[in-house]
């Protein structure tokens, strides 16, 4: 079981989430602490599982990829076979952004990018429909983001 968070780990950690790319040296200011006692903080916060990776999110229109889908699946049969086989298959496809197990009309609610809706429909026809089990699918473009964030409310 981790440790209890203190005052200086849950500032260190909402800086982080917000602030990644500046210097330990700045981190550390800002959170009250010397350089070392940060890098010590982060270290363990690491090895607790209170911090995944640490990476560099990248504007997706800069990078041409212009269409944002929500997809609903569906699956024939909810045995082992057919949901590890349809969860391994998700890992594999780099258009999908986020894969969530969900109650309600769906098995699964998907967070797919493309470059435009061709290439989504391909995606849609060519590899998510053909994977075995799939029996329904239901997508819901995005029309613009109000809201995007990662930063996790940390009281």
């Amino acid at each position: 079981m981790a440790e209890q968070l203190d005052s200086y780990d849950l500032r260190l950690l909402d800086t982080l989430q917000t602030e990644a790319t500046r210097s330990l040296a700045e981190v550390a200011e800002k959170v009250r602490l010397s350089a070392s006692q940060c890098s010590r903080r982060i270290n363990r916060l690491k090895e607790q599982g209170y911090i995944r990776s640490q990476v560099t999110l990248l504007n997706p229109q800069a990078l041409g990829l212009d269409v944002e889908a929500f997809i609903t699946i569906q699956l024939e049969k909810h045995d082992e076979q057919t949901t590890r086989h349809f969860n391994n298959a998700v890992n594999t496809l780099d258009a999908i952004l986020e894969c969530h197990a969900i109650t309600g009309d769906g098995d699964y609610l998907l967070r797919v990018i493309a470059p435009n809706r061709q290439a989504l429909t391909d995606f849609l026809m060519n590899e998510l429909m053909t994977l075995p089990g799939v029996c329904q699918v239901k997508t819901a473009l995005a029309l613009s983001s109000i809201k995007s964030s990662t930063r996790l409310p940390i009281a």
